[in-house]
């Protein structure tokens, strides 16, 4: 019997580079070797929300719902786009509203950017909403101040960050206190 946590990160823009990226990636990179850490690949292959066809057998639809199945915690990195969580997490959530993967599942979802304030309250009614366990003391709000990421810094320049290193250590305490 495996004593590992399986840790599901999903990244909530497609841009190849983004910040929200650059944070699972170095996130991944300190994951303890306690946890199975995955970050899932393909949000951009689920089709657009249709209600219609929430019962048919589309593999990309299915392959989410797994995903998420098989996770013991979500860790979620989205940026805010005009004010508002993005497009592809928004499909992402719509797709399993009513199959109820996330009910009772452990979420956490820092808020990376400096310059995002209405995504993350907006993500925590949602995933409160669809019966997530939102773990406040694992999503903190970057700041000027307290960045979790640099802008153009890669995921290796982040751990060797004199500064960020240590904050993404201690989201990975908290991460596995929950």
């Amino acid at each position: 019997m495996s004593n590992r946590k399986n840790v599901l990160a999903v990244c909530g823009s497609l841009r190849a580079e983004s910040l929200n990226l650059r944070f699972l990636r170095a996130m991944e990179l300190l994951a303890p070797a306690s946890v199975n850490y995955q970050i899932y690949p393909d949000l951009a292959d689920l089709p657009l929300f249709n209600p219609d066809r929430d019962g048919c057998d589309d593999r990309a639809v299915r392959a989410w719902r797994a995903a998420l199945a098989r996770a013991d915690l979500v860790l979620l990195a989205s940026p805010e786009y005009a004010l508002g969580v993005s497009g592809v997490m928004k499909n992402a959530l719509d797709w399993i509203v009513g199959s109820g993967e996330l009910t009772d599942k452990p979420i956490a979802f820092p808020n990376v950017s400096v310059r995002a304030v209405a995504a993350q309250q907006q993500l925590t009614t949602t995933l409160g909403l669809m019966g997530g366990n939102v773990l406040e003391a694992c999503s903190p709000y970057a700041s000027l101040d307290l960045p979790l990421v640099l802008p153009e810094a890669s995921a290796q320049q982040l751990l060797d960050h004199a500064e960020i290193s240590p904050r993404l250590q201690a989201l990975w305490q908290q991460l596995l206190l929950a």
